[in-house]
């Protein structure tokens, strides 16, 4: 089978060569089934270059995906070469990119971008339109073409220190792929995609993008072209195991979707109950509702999008006494998706009598014990945490300054045990210091006596005790001036809830956290206001939860594929969870998106990773 594959692959290849000149590189289509893994066996290359020439595009990308290979042809008669050459030369993607003032030239190695710039001029007290236009040489037709955010010019009318347009200039770059791909993190523009999506999901500001990608003047007005190839950071920076595969929203023409929601609004027991009470100090109530009014807006916002959701919504009841009737009922036997219920300990029976996936949609500290391959767990296990943070403190590390600080309890220990492992991993950190209270504090000249003035330090908290949380806080707010700190912590937990903002602030305090949300964003914005005008409320972290979780798997479904392949083609972000999705074999599947969160010192936040 796999030698008639590779004929067939080869006759497609000579078709193409026959129908014009013999090219380095060639499209190919993906096959269901295939991966890229496939592709470079029967290539004779190793998977890593062809991935390599090919940066947006998975290990094991969807079916009908265009991507670049070398052109057999040409490697057989050109067996003396050692170095290989990247170029995109798919026709249509070619084409699209060529509309956009970027050519390839006939090597395919170097792309030549038309950069646009201006010559302009600031109007000075006395000058007239008429003067200006004799001065540069152009008429006043062409003054307001060049200028059509000042509409006055038609009647004459300037404004002393006016900046005009009076020259369009063209510059030339020649850019080597090849070097660029070595040198850079790489992001290929795709359909629909916007600058603020493509800086969200790297973590980089758009200065930092604009910098990097002189030759594309365009994104200063957040324009992009499909096929444009922007470098996002040196690859040095990007961190070791990081998943940038970059989902892709996708919608197939006449999408149905049949989606279960499991959720115990325990209608029977409230039956008698005035609102107000029940909505009065009961946690369970709240986050069920703004759980559903989320997951109700993303269903709206996905019918919207031309796709057909048909939700049936369970009550499961006072710890899920109704599941029973209702798996005996049949009720999930036609489903897509299961969302629920929220109970860890339903969650098997649930498994037992649907063949849909089943989402488990928030945290529970039994949810490691859920095993089974249906199983989706939308919320990150908490072992996760510890390594994501050493990872990011090996990546930034810099002779600083390391202390542990535990309280000498089983978890406290066990994580000060992962952090140590992993971070000792590095070449240059081997001293660490570990405290633990003694006689119930730790003594502010325990941190002091090991610190120093030209050493920057890192304070690690692992506590959940709130004594120790704040004896070790209230140590370090209280620090010499000459003294730098960061503190952070692997969960901000109830032991910092009631610590002064002002505070963390002064000793940069650092923390991960499932969820982060960019006040900035306009998609962040709109949603507010959206929930805001339908509810008569602000969104509460449920009802985003809930916004999240549903709308990022109705989208994976919409897109026409298996759930679980979906997960493999990468990492989303939606209103402030991001979902990246790993299942072990024959097991779960479990989100490992996390951020890494930094209070700064006007009590804004900053996402650091």
């Amino acid at each position: 089978m796999k030698k008639l594959q590779f004929l067939i692959l080869t006759g497609i290849l000579t078709f193409t060569i026959s129908c014009g000149q013999q090219k380095r590189y060639v499209s190919y289509k993906i096959q269901e089934g295939e991966t890229i893994n496939d592709i470079a066996k029967r290539l004779d290359m190793d998977t890593k270059d062809l991935l390599r020439l090919n940066p947006d595009v998975g290990k094991e990308p969807s079916p009908n995906t265009v991507i670049v290979i070398p052109n057999p042809k040409v490697k057989n008669s050109n067996s003396s070469n050692t170095e290989e050459e990247y170029a995109v030369i798919d026709q249509d993607h070619k084409n699209e990119v060529e509309k956009n003032d970027v050519k390839d030239t006939t090597d395919n190695v170097y792309q030549t971008t038309v950069v646009k710039s201006y010559k302009t001029h600031e109007v000075k007290a006395g000058e007239t339109v008429y003067r200006i236009t004799k001065l540069y040489n152009i008429t006043k037709d062409d003054l307001i073409k060049l200028n059509p955010e000042f509409p006055g010019i038609k009647n004459n009318n300037l404004s002393i220190g006016q900046l005009l347009k009076v020259k369009a200039i063209e510059e030339t770059i020649t850019i080597n792929k090849e070097e660029v791909l070595k040198q850079y993190l790489t992001h290929v523009v795709k359909s629909k995609e916007t600058v603020f999506n493509i800086t969200r999901f790297y973590n980089i500001t758009k200065d930092d993008l604009i910098k990097l990608n002189p030759e594309f003047p365009s994104l200063v007005d957040n324009n992009l072209s499909i096929g444009q190839l922007l470098k996002i950071k040196p690859i040095e920076e990007v961190e070791k195991n990081e998943n940038l595969s970059f989902y892709q929203d996708s919608i197939q023409d006449n999408t149905t979707i049949n989606l279960a929601l499991l959720l115990p609004f325990k209608v029977q027991e409230y039956d008698t109950i005035t609102a107000k009470r029940i909505f009065k100090d009961n946690k369970l109530a709240n986050m069920v509702t703004d759980f559903y009014l989320g997951a109700e807006m993303a269903i709206d916002s996905i019918q919207k999008q031309g796709v057909r959701i048909n939700t049936s919504v369970f009550d499961t009841g006072n710890r899920g006494e109704n599941i029973s009737s209702i798996v005996d009922n049949d009720e999930l036997d036609d489903v897509d998706v299961v969302i629920g219920p929220f109970y860890s300990e339903q969650v098997d029976n649930v498994v037992k009598n649907t063949s849909a996936p089943v989402v488990f949609p928030h945290y529970s500290n039994k949810q490691k014990d859920l095993s089974s391959s249906k199983i989706v767990k939308a919320a990150p296990e908490k072992s996760l945490y510890a390594d994501f943070l050493t990872s990011f403190l090996k990546n930034n590390y810099k002779g600083e300054n390391i202390f542990i600080v535990g309280d000498g309890q089983n978890n406290s220990n066990n994580t000060i045990n992962t952090i140590v492992a992993s971070l000792k991993k590095h070449d240059s950190i081997s001293d660490i210091h570990i405290l633990k209270p003694e006689k119930g504090y730790i003594k502010r000249e325990r941190f002091t006596n090991k610190m120093n003035a030209k050493q920057h330090n890192w304070v690690i908290i692992t506590s959940e005790d709130k004594v120790s949380v704040a004896d070790a806080l209230n140590s370090m707010i209280g620090l010499p001036d000459n003294m730098s700190v960061q503190v952070f912590t692997t969960d901000k937990n109830e032991a910092y809830d009631r610590i002064d903002n002002n505070k963390l602030a002064d000793i940069n305090f650092t923390y991960v956290s499932e969820a982060y949300t960019d006040e900035a964003s306009d998609d962040v914005k709109l949603f507010y206001t959206k929930f805001r005008n339908k509810n008569n409320a602000l969104p509460s972290d449920y009802a985003i939860k809930g916004f999240d979780i549903t709308y990022d798997i109705l989208m994976r479904l919409a897109s026409g594929n298996d759930l679980g392949k979906t997960f493999k083609q990468g990492v989303s972000l939606r209103v402030e969870n991001k979902f990246d999705y790993h299942k072990k074999t024959f097991g779960s599947t479990t989100n490992q998106g996390l951020f890494l969160i930094k209070y700064n010192k006007d009590l804004s936040l900053s996402r650091l990773k």
